[in-house]
């Protein structure tokens, strides 16, 4: 019987063996063992697919960004009323936390906007030279503005499914979301030492989320992907630091549920320090920081063809 080896080329991340059969002439199937899947990506590599993500986001008209920002929201209220549905029901907040994941998985998938995670990605694209800084901020900008519609809009059509329009009295799901409100804006009680506070737990928060999107890109396959990206996310959301999207559905849904909360006490104490600490969680510690590490180093060898 004669062997033929099928080596893979130089992008292929496989080596695939094929038996002929003598007479027929025809490749048996190989069998499992006579394949190799290398699923991992190297960290510089994940850099280089980061600048090319951030090329094509700055490449999407404002009134899809708008409307990709608007649909993200939602996914991230769904998880963030889930886990108080599961606290309600007894759960720990960490435990609860474990969870939160299930919505950023859902908006990864469909390829929607959420600012944090741009504050990173989009600040790599432009150390590349591939965004422009101005691009980098009417990026954000779009992306806060859909992501705080998003938010709005699905806070007031939970509100007022759950209340019945408002016949019927908050409670439940309604109670805990306007308990955690009032807790978010206990920074208040602190003054200047408070509101810097409210940042370091936005700083705290999207060192971690921001985490998401590159992790993701250390897997090929969705499995991974989705593994990757549950870590940094539980992990944040567990411990409870600031994150201003999910806070853009906190709040109104508060309000509405009749949280001792104000418009003021939300974006003084809460909303504006919270975006400036995600935005530098995001910037220094993973588009600069950890960026430039894997972009000063030589370039490795990304792909593995094995044989046997």
């Amino acid at each position: 019987m004669r062997k033929i080896k099928l080596m893979s080329d130089s992008s292929s991340s496989s080596a695939i063996r094929a038996e002929i059969h003598p007479l027929a002439g025809r490749p048996l199937p190989a069998s499992s063992s006579d394949f190799l899947f290398i699923d991992a990506v190297s960290p510089a590599q994940m850099g280089r697919e980061l600048v090319e993500d951030a090329a094509k986001k700055d490449k999407v008209p404002s009134l899809p960004l708008l409307t990709r920002g608007f649909l993200c929201t939602p996914f991230l209220a769904y998880a963030t009323a889930l886990c108080a549905l599961l606290v309600t029901q007894g759960w720990t907040t960490a435990a609860a936390g474990l969870i939160f994941p299930v919505g950023y998985i859902m908006l990864a998938t469909l390829g929607l906007e959420m600012a944090t995670g741009s504050f990173c990605v989009m600040t790599i694209g432009m150390y590349a030279g591939r965004v422009k800084p101005w691009r980098v901020a009417r990026n954000w900008g779009w992306t806060l503005l859909g992501n705080l519609a998003g938010g709005l809009f699905f806070a007031w059509l939970l509100w007022f499914s759950l209340t019945k329009g408002g016949a019927s009295p908050p409670s439940g799901v309604l109670t805990t979301l306007a308990h955690l409100a009032e807790k978010k804006v206990s920074y208040g009680q602190y003054g200047y030492l408070g509101w810097c506070a409210a940042v370091g737990m936005g700083v705290l928060c999207n060192w971690l989320v921001s985490l998401a999107p590159i992790m993701a890109k250390a897997s090929r396959s969705v499995p991974g992907k989705v593994m990757l990206m549950w870590l940094p996310l539980s992990t944040f959301f567990a411990l409870g630091f600031e994150h201003t999207v999910v806070n853009m559905f906190v709040f109104p849904v508060a309000i509405l549920s009749g949280a001792n909360v104000s418009l003021y006490d939300w974006w003084i104490w809460n909303q504006i320090p919270v975006t400036i600490g995600n935005i530098l969680g995001g910037m220094v510690f993973n588009a600069t920081l950890w960026y430039f590490t894997q972009r000063a180093g030589k370039p490795e060898m990304e792909n593995v063809v094995a044989s046997r």
